[in-house]
């Protein structure tokens, strides 16, 4: 059985990125950190493990960057267990994008192509 977090299960690659957001899930803003993120959905740690197939609704990036309302859907999730004595679990979610309007593709793509600018510059910096 494949594992179903592995690479060839996306269909766009994904960056790793420092994004803090607010998602509304049941209705509800909760705090979570954006793992990963590409054109087709992105991966988030949670304050606790999302039920598959749980509706999600994110603004991605911060001030003029942000980008949505995003609506998607957990497609994966996962309970890490904590790597130290008294530290809670690393819940993590992989949320496929279920409706992105024409203009947000747009926004994310370009948000995108920024971060691997940085990530350029910042390897070239590091060289």
């Amino acid at each position: 059985m494949t594992d179903p977090w592995s690479p060839d299960r996306r269909r766009a690659q994904r960056r790793s990125v420092p994004f803090l957001l607010q998602a509304q899930i049941d209705g509800t803003a909760e705090p979570m950190r954006v793992r990963e993120l590409g054109p087709g959905g992105m991966v988030v740690q949670t304050g606790r493990p999302l039920a598959l197939g749980t509706p999600v609704r994110v603004h991605v990036g911060t001030g003029a960057e942000a980008v949505g309302p995003l609506e998607g859907q957990v497609a994966h999730s996962r309970v890490l267990l904590a790597g130290r004595v008294g530290e809670p679990p690393d819940c993590r979610a992989g949320v496929v994008f279920t409706r992105v309007a024409p203009d947000q593709a747009a926004h994310l793509a370009r948000l995108l192509s920024d971060i691997d600018r940085r990530r350029g510059r910042h390897s070239q910096d590091q060289s």
